[in-house]
């Protein structure tokens, strides 16, 4: 699905690349807290493409009897989420799935999900759709989906001029050239 993959060097720079962008991620981490903040207090979240766990980790601080299941098709950042969730003492409350959704069985289960920067790797429309049909099969009826992710038609001026901000969003927090290339 992604260009770049995460070897476990790069899962465990991702952060650490990315901090100059920390205002664009804890604005998203703010919003998606207000939208989710009537959820019943023992909600069960889906976290697709949880990465190292950011908005995970700042939620379950938010809602301390939340559960959570992240799902990452990188192990190395799974590995990075899990041990950092049992630093945190939050492991109990969550379960992590290596792979994509359609190898998830919990279905109808969630309250809520994110769905942050992954769809814009998906490039097949029809990918795309079902992306998000797989989410929502898993969400409550009522339930809630936050999802933050840079797309556009890509014939025409408003994809060049995001892809020109994406790319130089990612200089300036220090992205490997070879990434930003492969933009």
């Amino acid at each position: 699905m992604s260009a770049i993959s995460f070897d476990k060097e790069r899962a465990s720079s991702h952060e650490k690349r990315f901090s100059r962008l920390a205002p664009i991620r804890e604005t998203l981490h703010l919003f998606t807290r207000m939208i989710f903040s009537e959820l019943p207090t023992e909600s069960q979240i889906l976290c697709v493409g949880a990465g190292t766990g950011p908005e995970l980790f700042y939620l379950a601080e938010a809602f301390p009897d939340w559960r959570f299941t992240a799902v990452d098709p990188s192990p190395e950042m799974l590995n990075i989420c899990r041990e950092k969730a049992d630093k945190l003492g939050i492991g109990e409350r969550c379960t992590f799935h290596e792979g994509y959704l359609d190898s998830l069985t919990d279905s109808g289960e969630f309250h809520a999900a994110t769905c942050f920067l992954v769809s814009q790797f998906v490039l097949q429309p029809e990918k795309r759709i079902d992306l998000f049909r797989q989410i929502f099969q898993r969400i409550k009826p009522g339930g809630l989906m936050v999802s933050a992710d840079l797309s556009s038609d890509m014939p025409g001026q408003i994809y060049q001029n995001l892809l020109t901000v994406w790319a130089r969003t990612m200089e300036f927090s220090s992205a490997p050239k070879e990434d930003i290339e492969k933009l």
